[in-house]
């Protein structure tokens, strides 16, 4: 019986980050679609859903509050993989996800996804 992989949309601009987090991710059984812009994301969410996201504040083209809105609105679990405090943000959008801080050992990252996506 085939295993179905989960999907995860990746936010995040920095390629280094971003390879690194990709492999990682993949490792663990996820598809993972990486994107470097919030307009990229967008589009792509207007085609598709993911089971979760991790999410950087800054991409190339400004903060993502409005992808983040927008997983929000679609009831899409997330991830705020960043270097700033959750206290900083805490009534914007990014209070509604996980906090994953920068830098984070795969492992963490691996298991909060599998917690939103499985709820254990």
């Amino acid at each position: 019986m085939a295993t179905i992989k989960r999907t995860a949309l990746l936010l995040e601009d920095e390629p280094l980050i971003s390879m690194d987090l990709e492999a990682t991710l993949a490792d663990a059984g996820f598809a993972v679609v990486p994107v470097m812009t919030c307009a990229d994301a967008l589009a792509w969410l207007d085609g598709h859903t993911p089971d979760v996201v991790v999410v950087d504040i800054m991409l190339r083209d400004g903060p993502s509050d409005a992808v983040v809105e927008k997983l929000i609105g679609s009831e899409i679990p997330f991830i705020v993989h960043s270097g700033d405090h959750p206290n900083m943000h805490e009534n914007t959008p990014f209070a509604h996800g996980a906090w994953v801080p920068k830098p984070a050992q795969g492992t963490e990252l691996v298991r909060v996804a599998r917690e939103l996506v499985c709820g254990s």
